[in-house]
């Protein structure tokens, strides 16, 4: 499948085409900046709802308007019932997307975006909110000033905002290397001088001294 990404300059796609990309992503990275801190740690930490089994037709909307191979299936769960009590006719417009898109025999997003079901508001605003919540890896809108807000968690480690630079991007979290990892010298790092049995590194010398740490 196509990653749903938009056009890069001089794309044979077409300028109308990377146009409604623009604008399909626009409103992804807007609601990416809204629910900053909103699907974390701290929301996987808390424990997410129960899941259901999503219908066939989210997962091959996921997978379709993603281009991605999206098979983890308690992430599909959570999205699909935390999506559908946000909105009750979320369903119904997953469903009507799904008949659409193979009505139409479109094979990914560049197909859809060429052709005229691209026009249709309600069809994009689907699209948009399944594309969201899979780049970003949750639901809602994050309300900082509130106690509670919208956003629910889906998946951390899985968002596929980090897949385009995974080669080169660490994804965050709070111990990289496993728990205390840093209590042993780096690779290729002499270890520094100090009482036998101390693994603390030294940090300062003492007063007026000239020497420096080895």
């Amino acid at each position: 499948m196509t990653p749903f990404i938009p056009d890069e300059p001089g794309s044979a796609t077409g300028s109308a085409i990377a146009i409604r990309r623009r604008e399909l992503m626009l409103g992804i990275a807007t609601a990416g900046v809204a629910a900053a801190g909103g699907f974390g740690l701290g929301k996987a930490l808390a424990g997410p709802p129960a899941a259901v089994t999503p219908p066939a037709a989210f997962v091959d909307m996921s997978r379709f308007v993603t281009g991605s191979a999206i098979d983890d299936t308690a992430a599909l769960g959570r999205a699909w019932s935390q999506l559908v009590a946000l909105d009750t006719g979320f369903a119904r417009a997953t469903a009507a997307l799904s008949d659409a898109i193979h009505g139409a025999g479109l094979r990914d997003m560049a197909a859809f975006l060429a052709s005229p079901l691209a026009k249709n508001d309600a069809l994009i605003a689907t699209a948009r909110t399944i594309t969201t919540t899979w780049y970003l890896g949750g639901t809602g809108i994050a309300n900082p000033v509130q106690a509670k807000d919208t956003t629910g968690f889906v998946t951390y480690a899985g968002a596929l905002m980090y897949r385009p630079t995974i080669d080169a991007t660490v994804i965050p979290s709070y111990a990289r290397r496993g728990t205390n990892y840093w209590i042993d010298s780096p690779a290729g790092t002499p270890t520094p001088a100090g009482t036998a049995g101390v693994r603390d590194w030294p940090t300062t010398s003492a007063p007026n001294s000239k020497k420096s740490i080895a």
